[in-house]
């Protein structure tokens, strides 16, 4: 077979150890053994960069760009859950924060709020 794009994506979580079973489990599903063996030889991460590029260019410009948009949506989603998490703690500091800022009655009128955009 070779390089496909669930081959492609998976190569980029061979510096995390835990996940490298997996890692390899795929790589073989797609005849790559070759590649799995080189990357459990190598004394350094360099190899593993020489083996993405590669990778890369025989995946070819639109798979990348998809995992790319995929990578980035996983990223957007992990950090929007962090600030829901984050916006939702209830604290000693942000109470008193808050009726301090009430106590000062609200946005000052006729100074117009900065836009969302």
């Amino acid at each position: 077979m070779g390089w496909t794009k669930r081959s492609y994506d998976v190569l980029h979580n061979w510096p995390d150890v835990s996940k490298r079973p997996h890692v390899k489990r795929v790589l073989r599903a797609d005849g790559l053994d070759n590649v799995v063996a080189v990357l459990e030889s190598a004394k350094h991460l360099g190899v593993w960069y020489q083996i993405t590029r590669e990778a890369a260019e025989a995946v070819g410009v639109d798979i990348i760009e998809q995992s790319a948009v995929e990578a980035e949506a996983e990223l957007s989603a992990a950090a929007a859950a962090l600030g829901r998490k984050g916006g939702s703690v209830r604290s000693e500091a942000k109470t008193k924060a808050v009726r301090e800022n009430a106590k000062l009655g609200g946005w000052p009128k006729g100074r117009p709020r900065k836009s969302r955009e």
